[in-house]
């Protein structure tokens, strides 16, 4: 068995392993699939922003995607409270394009001007709104809006659609909504430009 595919099942046995100790936290039994991560890399026109947040990252799939995706130059801020993920993601990421923040989506706003951002480019969003505690939800929202520059690109990919209630009185309507069959299970990919 080769070195990619073992890191693959040693990705895919932690998330589950988490997705099974905190369904509330991580709510996705498997991690994103490549096909997923292709079409987010596409929906969020990743070569053209310098700065990239992501929001949920788990094991890492999805940031590894966006690493190949995104320009040589961009600089990628993956924001994740779970530590066991930090720690497996420090392990098996090594790209100086990317840091890894510990603090809560809340604090997007916070953690830019810690890191030098004016504004995020991109943000791209796996965590489940649909399993926030009340109030959560709609103060990650607002942060993400807070975060984004104006013209900049949210990206949320979701089982629900609940995104698409707490992000339009911000953001309005999404401009573009796609389902990855192929991602198990399917997945809602929701745009919006701020």
């Amino acid at each position: 068995m080769n070195k990619k595919v073992r890191n693959s099942l040693k990705d895919s046995a932690l998330f589950i392993k988490h997705a099974i100790k905190s369904p509330m936290q991580v709510a996705y039994l498997m991690p994103s699939s490549p096909w997923l991560i292709e079409q987010i890399a596409k929906s969020a026109n990743l070569e053209d922003a310098k700065h990239i947040m992501e929001l949920g990252p788990g094991t890492g799939g999805t940031t590894k995607g966006i690493l190949k995706y995104m320009a040589d130059d961009a600089q990628l801020m993956s924001v994740e409270i779970n530590q066991k993920f930090i720690d497996h993601m420090e392990n098996t990421i090594d790209d100086e394009r990317l840091t890894i923040s510990n603090k809560g989506a809340q604090n997007l706003v916070e953690i830019m001007d810690q890191y030098g951002w004016d504004n995020a480019d991109v943000i791209i969003s796996g965590i489940p709104f649909t399993t926030l505690p009340k109030g959560m939800d709609t103060a990650i929202m607002q942060s993400i809006h807070d975060a984004l520059k104006p013209g900049g690109i949210f990206l949320a990919y979701q089982l629900r659609d609940h995104v698409s209630n707490l992000a339009e009185p911000l953001f309005g309507p999404y401009c573009y909504k796609k389902v990855e069959y192929k991602n198990i299970p399917p997945m809602r990919i929701y745009t919006w430009i701020k």
